[in-house]
């Protein structure tokens, strides 16, 4: 009996000393939109990720609500039902990291990887690819940085302008099309992973 459980334990070691597997419950996500009225950002830093070395699969998920954006009228207006956080709470990412074959998980270094796969956000499904480093710190841990620009649909632009009309203050004088944001948003991803 004690041999077996002896093998067991040295089972377990061999599997989780060999894990290729790396999460992290505090990635961060940037985006910034400009437009002729205004440049917006905003900071997401509650993203869920996961990171398999070993198949080069990546995933991330983070609630919309969870952005915090330098204009308060951004954080009102994402907190509008007709924005929908409540249905369609989530954004997600599905996809792989190419090109990991020559990382050393041994040694301190950077490499260069490319990332393709499908976002989902607002219940519109985008394939997203986009160039990407990846970092191995002294520790064992992993640092993922990637940015890519996103494009986003007329009519949620639309939507997000008729909300923005409705907020601001009469007596502000502006052209009512150059409010809100770009179709266009530079989207930032860092996340520190820890083998898990």
């Amino acid at each position: 009996m004690k041999v077996f459980f002896s093998f067991l334990f040295a089972l377990l070691f061999f599997f989780t000393g060999f894990s290729q597997t790396y999460a992290t419950r505090t990635g961060h996500i940037h985006v910034h939109s400009r437009s002729s009225l205004m440049d917006l950002e905003g900071d997401n830093y509650q993203m869920y990720s996961t990171f398999d070395l070993n198949t080069g699969e990546v995933s991330f998920i983070g609630l919309i609500k969870s952005f915090e954006f330098d204009l308060g009228l951004a954080d009102r207006l994402l907190h509008n039902e007709r924005i929908n956080v409540v249905e369609k709470p989530k954004i997600n990412f599905e996809g792989t990291i190419k090109g990991l074959e020559g990382i050393n998980l041994k040694k301190e270094g950077t490499y260069d990887v490319k990332v393709e796969g499908t976002l989902y956000i607002w219940g519109y499904k985008r394939i997203t690819s986009a160039r990407g480093r990846v970092k191995v710190l002294p520790d064992g841990s992993l640092k993922t940085s990637s940015k890519f620009l996103m494009r986003i649909e007329e009519e949620s632009v639309d939507k997000i302008n008729e909300l923005m009309k409705e907020y601001l203050p009469n007596v502000i004088n502006v052209d009512t099309e150059s409010l809100g944001i770009s179709r266009d948003i530079d989207v930032e991803v860092n996340m520190t992973y820890r083998p898990r």
